[in-house]
């Protein structure tokens, strides 16, 4: 009788504990709703006052460009804090950018310039990782750019192939190439990025876990090709 109480009391609280726990993530949920509606907000007013006074989208990804490329200096020396205040800066003006060629059009050189200077930031963090303690992170921040080499080439050949010959999944203009769909997408390398900045020791799995997903983002742009310029065509001729 007793262990049939005990094991109630113990069904109750965890009961009581899992409910604590949903409301937790429900309302973490709702403030990270709140807080990225309250910063796209602001970054749209902002794009959209700094257009009207001329300034252009192109100058403020060569601005966020430069000051990214500041955090492999940072991280070198090992000043994790200064790198991160840089990666950070880099990707609101980023986002800036974005709002800025909301307003004034969206341009092919734009993409491309958007799309050339991130995958040149990304790599240069990866440099600065490997550059704060070579003979912990070097091999390890190798992998990983092996795996960001192989997702960036598939990717941009694939949006290349789909745009000249129109295929069922072009790559969009109003977008870069870089985040067609899968994993390794710019929000989890950045958020990769914070987490290193804040404890570097977990460089080398955290690079190897990203390295890994860029490979299956590779293969998945693979697959997509293969279907989309080889199997797509073929059911379109039976027709």
């Amino acid at each position: 009788m007793f262990e049939k109480v005990k094991n109630l009391t113990n069904n109750q609280k965890f009961k009581s504990l899992s409910a604590k726990i949903k409301d937790i993530f429900i309302n973490c949920r709702d403030l990270c709703k709140k807080l990225y509606h309250w910063f796209y907000q602001g970054i749209d007013k902002s794009g959209k006052s700094l257009h009207k006074i001329g300034v252009s989208a192109n100058v403020v990804s060569v601005m966020g460009f430069v000051i990214g490329l500041s955090a492999i200096n940072f991280l070198a020396m090992g000043m994790f804090g200064y790198a991160l205040f840089c990666i950070l800066l880099n990707r609101f003006f980023d986002a800036l950018d974005g709002a800025i060629a909301k307003y004034a059009g969206v341009s092919a050189f734009g993409v491309f310039l958007d799309a050339a200077l991130d995958y040149i930031f990304y790599a240069g963090v990866i440099l600065g990782f490997a550059l704060a303690n070579p003979a912990q992170n070097a091999v390890a921040a190798a992998f990983l750019m092996f795996g960001f080499m192989a997702a960036a080439a598939t990717l941009l050949s694939y949006g290349v192939i789909a745009y000249r010959y129109n295929a069922p999944q072009q790559a969009e203009v109003k977008q870069s190439p870089f985040y067609l769909g899968g994993f390794a997408q710019g929000a989890e390398v950045i958020v990769a990025f914070i987490i290193l900045c804040l404890v570097p020791g977990w460089f080398l799995p955290i690079a190897i876990i990203l390295g890994c997903l860029s490979f299956v983002k590779a293969l998945s742009v693979i697959a997509t090709a293969y279907y989309n310029f080889v199997i797509a065509p073929r059911k379109t001729s039976k027709k």
